[in-house]
């Protein structure tokens, strides 16, 4: 009679961790990758993030039209809102990135201070303005902030603030701003939501932050 060998403990256990190895290669990517490549700007976002189509996001933001800007947005609220990006408060990460053109004349005047006012009024001097023309916004915070200076001449900040909406609810925005060697272009990201919401997925909006990668044409 012929035997046949049950394999043992040790051969079963490989078998089943290179199983393993094969089904996680086979897993969904964690996230999504989000590039304008004219500008040569690309980051990351978790992949269960939605993304907001650029109309929408235009049409509450009003950006997009001056000098071809490039906007993108992913939200990872439920349901998923154009409004998130400033007018609502959301209770989880909402991601905004814009890439801009810069006329000769502008670039002439760019600075670390506009690039920190270039979403909402940081700067002391900006925020007066804004408060003198009716900003609704208050109870302005920094929390940190850092300036950057990445290869090939890519500069700018790093922005860490709160702001107080109606009804008492504090949100937390990080933003980096960034303009290339001859200030002709600026890319922005900016992460925010509740504070409450902000520190407790820090570690996630970090990773998001840090995937923000300019380069040079």
């Amino acid at each position: 009679m012929t035997r046949v060998r049950i394999p043992g403990r040790p051969v079963i256990a490989g078998l089943a961790l290179a199983l393993a190895l094969v089904l996680a290669g086979c897993a969904a990517p964690q996230y999504t990758y989000v590039a304008d490549t004219t500008a040569h700007a690309y980051f990351k976002v978790p992949r269960v993030w939605t993304k907001i189509s650029t109309a929408a996001l235009d049409k509450v933001t009003g950006a997009g039209t001056p000098g071809g800007a490039w906007t993108a947005g992913y939200d990872a609220s439920r349901p998923a809102s154009p409004n998130h990006v400033l007018s609502l408060v959301p209770a989880r990460p909402f991601v905004y990135a814009a890439v801009g053109q810069v006329t000769r004349a502008a670039a002439n005047t760019l600075s670390y201070n506009l690039l920190r006012d270039s979403f909402l009024p940081v700067t002391a001097a900006a925020r007066q303005t804004a408060t003198q023309n009716g900003f609704p916004l208050t109870g302005f915070r920094l929390l940190g902030s850092s300036m950057l200076e990445l290869a090939q001449g890519i500069h700018g900040i790093r922005e860490t603030y709160d702001y107080t909406y109606k009804g008492g609810r504090v949100v937390t925005f990080d933003q980096i701003a960034l303009t290339n060697a001859d200030d002709t272009e600026v890319y922005v990201l900016l992460v925010h939501c509740l504070s409450a919401c902000y520190s407790r997925h820090q570690a996630q909006i970090n990773t998001v932050l840090k995937s923000f990668t300019v380069r040079s044409p």
